[in-house]
């Protein structure tokens, strides 16, 4: 069915009717959640003072619920302390205008506390009031404030007059605005009334350009703590003191003045410099304590390798050498020739290993006691590894390895020649031990400016990190079989390093497990 003219009128009035519903119902919410989003207390009564409408925060601040304020009288929230005339002068004035004022109201709990309110009236369209609108706050917060306010205020008049510490104010160029007496008497001024005339802040500083370098720093950063300088008073007397100031700015940002703390450290720094020589005294005790320490355990370390090598690396080839030697002198008339001459060979084997350690054994000792004298002369260490090598020749041929020397001629070093060639002799000895049938030793040079580099590397069977840790060491008793069951006594390549190291210079080693092992030694080369 069709409508008609009408109908379609009503329809639009009444859809219309609606959207303006619509709209006023949104205008309220809004206005609604705008006024409840306000800090302040706000409350609206009708021309006979009863609540017609509070905010939230009025319900918080005054710990009321809606439903318990809404249709009672304002009065329910004022303190006692207002009297009728009081409130009625209040009233007169919201409806002529408006009233603003500190009075006291009353929270639910009958907590009475201060407010700042402001009140002022609505009209309608005729022009007639028809409620009065209060807006409140809650000035505790305030209080509070002024109070520590009041109380700082206080505590800094207290603490300007009474601190120990100099406090000044001064301006940029340096006259003084104002002194506490300790700043009085640090600098010596006995006449307050005059520091603004004649008596400028730089002229205490014992160096002119500290002011300036102190200035700098103070304008640049805005504040400075603890900055150490030194003045002269009055009285001619050169203090330390601590400088603690920052810089004061007008509305501008501009620099109007500096206020600043001094504290005179002058006495603390004669104790702390008395200190100090007593802290480096007792540390340089203690560096001669521990060093003295350091040198009993090697000693003690020394005096047990010699005893272990006594009772054990000594007696187990001179057990051999008595029992070969018994064996063949009670028998000698039923063994063969081939025999005995396997039992001699085998004899002079240890009496070998005895005198190599008995050696090493005596010159190491002679090291830890000072008896070995040091001889430092220029020489080739071409000429020292010839001589080992020829030495040790006949050791490697038994073991068919081969000793290839490719130092060259003319690596001129200066120390002791026979240290360094009992140090050559004893790595190369070492490598043929550890190195198996067949094997290569190599002995090779590398050199810079100040040192040539000796090496020797073998073929062998290497070490593992946990047994490099070992080496070189008095107090770790770490020997091991060579690759032909030749017998150690650990003590060879401590008295390598100590040879080295009397030589000026430092030895190293680098092994790989199955791989072999390469020492290598510096001595300091010749500059003739």
């Amino acid at each position: 069915m069709l409508m008609g003219n009408k109908e379609e009128n009503v329809l639009y009035a009444l859809t219309q009717k609606e959207l303006i519903g619509e709209s006023l119902n949104i205008h309220q919410k809004l206005l609604h959640n705008t006024i409840n989003s306000i800090h302040e207390c706000i409350s609206i009564t009708d021309m006979n003072d009863i609540i017609i409408y509070v905010n939230k925060a009025f319900i918080e601040t005054y710990g009321y619920s809606e439903e318990e304020l809404i249709g009672k009288s304002i009065y329910l929230v004022r303190s006692e302390n207002l009297n009728d005339s009081a409130n009625s002068s209040i009233n007169k004035k919201t409806i002529d205008g408006g009233w603003q004022g500190e009075i006291y109201n009353k929270k639910k709990d009958g907590t009475v506390f201060l407010i700042h309110l402001r009140t002022s009236i609505v009209k309608d369209d005729h022009n007639n009031p028809i409620a009065l609108v209060g807006i409140a706050e809650d000035l505790t917060e305030k209080i509070i404030a002024r109070q520590v306010l009041k109380e700082a205020e206080d505590k800094y008049h207290n603490l300007f007059w009474e601190l120990k510490d100099a406090v000044y104010e001064s301006t940029p160029d340096g006259k003084f605005i104002d002194l506490n007496p300790s700043a009085m008497e640090l600098f010596g001024i006995k006449d307050k009334s005059k520091i603004s005339d004649d008596i400028n802040a730089a002229s205490f500083y014992l160096n002119p350009g500290d002011r300036e370098k102190f200035k700098l720093v103070l304008e640049r950063e805005g504040s400075v703590t603890n900055y150490e300088i030194e003045i002269k008073n009055r009285k001619g007397e050169i203090l330390t003191v601590l400088e603690t100031a920052s810089v004061v700015k007008d509305s501008s940002g501009n620099i109007k003045s500096y206020n600043g703390i001094l504290r005179d450290i002058t006495e603390t720094k004669r104790q702390e410099d008395k200190f100090k020589q007593y802290i480096r005294d007792i540390a340089e005790a203690n560096k001669r304590l521990y060093e003295s320490e350091i040198e009993l355990k090697k000693l003690n370390a020394s005096k047990d390798k010699l005893f272990s090598i006594i009772a054990h690396d000594l007696r187990s080839p001179f057990t051999s050498l008595i029992g070969l030697s018994d064996f063949l002198l009670e028998d000698i008339e039923d063994f063969s020739k081939d025999e005995i001459k396997n039992f001699v060979i085998k004899i002079n084997e240890s009496a070998r290993n005895v005198f190599k350690l008995l050696e090493n054994l005596l010159q190491w000792s002679k090291l830890q006691t000072g008896g070995l004298e040091f001889y430092p002369v220029k020489f080739d260490m071409y000429t020292v590894v010839i001589e080992a090598v020829n030495l040790l020749g006949n050791n490697a041929a038994q073991k068919s390895i081969k000793l290839i020397n490719e130092m060259k001629k003319e690596l001129f070093v200066v120390g002791d020649y026979n240290m360094v060639f009992s140090l050559v002799q004893n790595l190369i000895s070492n490598a043929i031990k550890f190195s198996n049938a067949d094997g290569n030793v190599r002995i090779s040079y590398e050199f810079d400016d100040d040192y040539i580099y000796t090496k020797v590397e073998d073929s062998g069977i290497g070490m593992n990190n946990k047994d490099l840790l070992k080496l070189f060491r008095i107090d770790t008793h770490h020997t091991t079989l060579g690759t032909a069951n030749e017998k150690g006594s650990g003590l060879g390549l401590v008295l390598c390093k100590e040879l080295v190291e009397q030589n000026g210079g430092v030895i190293n080693v680098k092994s790989e497990l199955g791989k072999g092992t390469t020492f290598i030694f510096s001595l300091p080369k010749s500059k003739e």
